[in-house]
Parts: structure tokens; C-alpha cells; sequence
């Protein structure tokens, strides 16, 4: 074991190290956890936009903090007035609905018909863009407003598939029905 001991400290010298707790290696902090993503608010899209930023660029960074916005009108003029797109203001409004879509059917020989009745018609539908489809076979719903927790909220649009190979979408809409207005959900025929 002394001969072991000896020979280990004798190679430790010839390398250059003194002890064997000295090891010659470099050495790099562990790297920093990046962090938090805040939310965007109102005056970080105007100084963006100010700055020259893409409303791709803007998109990204909304997309990307999971911020919602429950913009009144006074912050949607505010928002016009510094030059922020039509497009990204109608994205911000659309955040705090991405989680109401309207309802699919589970399968092609279900029929789901949802009807509530409202208070009236629902607002003007929101302009939407339609982005790139996902893939071959999809079909482009329109987003339309939905009767949730006692109030219009509006569902933004997606692309689907067909559940058989010639259904047809049939939109959300409200209709008179003698003194009561009955909101239908947008479904699959």
C-alpha cells in the first residue's frame, strides 16, 4: 500500500499537480437557468413597433410569454395610435380566448348539437388571418363568437380535418326562435 501511495504521489509531481485534490482541469460554472419569461405589456408592443420590430417578431414574442390581453377601447386606440398593425392588435384581443374553440365531433356518425339560449345576437365577427394549413387534407373553419359563462367569446379559427371525406361545415350562428334568440354551435353535416 506505502509503494501504491508513493508511485501515486510521484506521477501526481511529474504532471504538475501537488496534491491529488489539485487536479489541473478547467473549470466553467454550471450555466445560469434562463429566465422567466414576462409577460408583454401594452407599452413593450408600442416600443416595439416604434423601433421598426416585424409583427412576425411581435407575434413570436406574445406567442411565446403566453401573455393574454383583456383590452378595453381606449387601450385598443392607444394601440392604433402608436402604430401597432391591425394584425397584432387583433391578435392581442384574441388572447383571451384561445382556450374556447368551438365544439368537433368526437367521431363521423356522432351529431353534436349544442344550443343555448342568449340574450340576442353576438357582436361583428373579428377579422382573422388564415395561416398556412398544417398539412394536406385540411380544412379552414372560421372563428366565430360563442355563448361561454354568460357572455360573447369569441373562438378563433382553425384548420381541421374532414371527419368523412364529404362532410361540410356548418358555422356557429344565433337564430329567432318566437321571442328568444338560440345560439347553434358551428358543427360537422
Amino acid at each position: 500500500m506505502k509503494i501504491l501511495t508513493m508511485l501515486l504521489f510521484a506521477g501526481l509531481l511529474l504532471t504538475g499537480c501537488e496534491t491529488p485534490h489539485h487536479h489541473a482541469r478547467s473549470y466553467a460554472p454550471p450555466p445560469s437557468p434562463a429566465p422567466p419569461v414576462q409577460p408583454l405589456t401594452l407599452a413593450d408592443v408600442k416600443t416595439m413597433t416604434k423601433s421598426g420590430v416585424s409583427d412576425e417578431v411581435i407575434l413570436s414574442q406574445i406567442r411565446n410569454s403566453h401573455t393574454v390581453y383583456r383590452l378595453d377601447t381606449q387601450e385598443i386606440i392607444d394601440l392604433k395610435d402608436a402604430g401597432v398593425s391591425q394584425r397584432v392588435i387583433d391578435f392581442m384581443i384574441n388572447t383571451a380566448n384561445t382556450s374556447v374553440a368551438p365544439p368537433e365531433v368526437p367521431d363521423s356518425s356522432a351529431t353534436v348539437y349544442e344550443e343555448v339560449v342568449v340574450p340576442g345576437p353576438p357582436p361583428p365577427p373579428v377579422y382573422e388571418s388564415v395561416y398556412v394549413a398544417p398539412g394536406p387534407g385540411f380544412v379552414w373553419i372560421g372563428g366565430s363568437w360563442r355563448w361561454w359563462g354568460g357572455r360573447w367569446v369569441w373562438a378563433r379559427g382553425r384548420w381541421a380535418r374532414r371527419p368523412h371525406p364529404h362532410a361540410i361545415w356548418i358555422d356557429a350562428h344565433t337564430e329567432r326562435r318566437g321571442d328568444i334568440s338560440v345560439w347553434i354551435a358551428g358543427r360537422w353535416h
